[in-house]
């Protein structure tokens, strides 16, 4: 039978007061999709449990100072349906739309996913596509992070005293458009097999001033691909361009596999090609919303 001190703070205060003494088998949980299974098959022996799901106060979207604020414990259900996010990041309302069946989507948050660190995370893929930053707060204080320092090798750089509070990132200009595609071994409940998620702003002759594409279930964490950005960035935005991207981007998708995993072979081949049917619509979609034929 397992056996753990089992906590259930009211307030971020409350919690920040329970972490002073956190330590490595100190575990929180916020929708539980992922720590209680890992707790009931024994993958995780925790002496002490806290629940945060009661903290209201982090559960929010805002915007404020030109910047779109989240907090962490709202829901893939609750992001997905937010106007202030349809509005101005649909590739992560379309990530969050994607996640595991509905009762995960309606438990399941987006600081648990961030924190639980998986490769094929969708709603981390579609965040590091907005360059977003995290929040880590202690009662010694916070550190913000980019999302994609927030990784390593596996890992996350939150430390046992710290909880995730908030993750923020700045509001897309009126002229950016942004997508997330996914492809999956089924329809429902689908582990995510690749992803590829792209934002992209335009200038008023139609060329790129800003693109960030991230690619999900690659590397350890989703990736950036500052590489294959810059060649569009300055030209002009059309199918030709955008789709002249793909060979490097296939190519850059089989090398990193190889290296991160020799034995991979098989997996290479197939996410190297199948990124080509994905970037194109992630790209079809995009101009459509920029208006451009």
């Amino acid at each position: 039978m397992i056996s753990y001190e089992y906590f259930s703070p009211k307030t971020l205060d409350e919690l920040l007061e329970l972490l002073e003494s956190a330590d490595e088998h100190t575990h929180i949980i916020a929708g539980g999709t992922d720590i209680v299974l890992d707790i009931r098959s024994g993958r995780v022996k925790p002496t002490k449990v806290i629940n945060i799901n009661k903290i209201k106060e982090l559960k929010y979207v805002k915007e404020e100072e030109g910047y779109i604020k989240i907090g962490s414990m709202m829901t893939f259900t609750e992001l997905e349906r937010n106007q202030i996010i349809n509005d101005n990041a649909k590739i992560l309302a379309k990530a969050c739309s994607e996640v595991g069946s509905t009762q995960i989507r309606n438990l399941g948050t987006v600081g648990g996913n961030i924190v639980n660190a998986s490769a094929a995370a969708d709603s981390v893929a579609a965040l590091t596509g907005l360059d977003a930053q995290v929040v880590l707060t202690s009662k010694k204080g916070q550190r913000t992070m980019r999302l994609v320092d927030f990784y390593d090798n596996g890992k996350t750089k939150i430390r046992k005293d710290e909880v995730l509070t908030e993750i923020f990132f700045e509001k897309p200009s009126e002229n950016t458009a942004t997508c997330f595609t996914k492809l999956g071994r089924r329809k429902a409940l689908a582990i995510v097999v690749l992803s590829f998620g792209a934002l992209i702003e335009k200038d008023e002759l139609n060329r790129c001033t800003k693109a960030q594409f991230v690619l999900g279930a690659v590397a350890k964490h989703p990736m950036r691909i500052p590489t294959i950005e810059e060649k569009i960035i300055g030209k002009e935005l059309n199918r030709e361009n955008l789709y002249g991207l793909l060979d490097d981007m296939s190519t850059l998708i089989y090398n990193t596999i190889l290296e991160g995993s020799p034995n991979r072979l098989r997996s290479a081949n197939y996410k190297s090609k199948s990124i080509v049917g994905i970037a194109k619509t992630t790209f079809d979609s995009i101009l459509s919303d920029l208006n451009i034929e």
